[in-house]
């Protein structure tokens, strides 16, 4: 949970501008290809959930009543996530994945590689004040991972986010 929120603040700075739509096929695709592979972790969050919290109540520790909203409000909208991740031959699955999975159409928002081998590179398709999809790719020596949020993502909320977690 700390990850996605520190990502949500990282969209916060993230520039708007519009983008061609690029259809999900390929990484729906390679989301499916791997979905019952053992040698993979893999998680799929429908929309419904999110709109399943949406009355709940929330008795946590170490966020308010006002930061759950600020979250909820954030991924009300998501119409889905998808996770892959595996230990097993970790580089090898993000060279396929990017080779694999058209990034053309979505605006680079960052990209990270480090000296000991670690990729991250992180991937919008936005309209205007609204980002449709976040897909991350990571890849290291010891992990791959394959992240994809899926739905409206209003940036002034994630503002309201940053300042309820403050």
């Amino acid at each position: 949970m700390k990850y996605l929120i520190a990502l949500l603040f990282l969209l916060c700075a993230a520039p708007a501008s519009a983008q061609n739509k690029l259809p999900l096929d390929a990484i729906s695709s390679y989301f499916s290809e791997y979905v019952d592979d053992e040698r993979f972790t893999a998680v799929y969050v429908s929309g419904k959930m999110f709109t399943l919290f949406k009355d709940a109540q929330f008795d946590l520790d170490e966020m308010d009543e006002k930061e759950v909203a600020a979250v909820l409000e954030v991924v009300r909208d998501l119409q889905g996530i998808r996770v892959l991740h595996t230990d097993i031959t970790p580089l090898k699955f993000y060279r396929e994945a990017k080779g694999r999975i058209g990034t053309d159409a979505y605006e680079l928002l960052f990209k990270v590689r480090t000296q000991d081998g670690q990729n991250v590179e992180a991937f919008i398709q936005d309209e205007g004040a609204a980002i449709n999809e976040l897909f991350l790719l990571v890849g290291a020596d010891d992990s791959f991972a394959m992240l994809s949020f899926v739905g409206s993502i209003d940036l002034s909320k994630l503002g309201q986010l940053q300042k309820a977690l403050e």
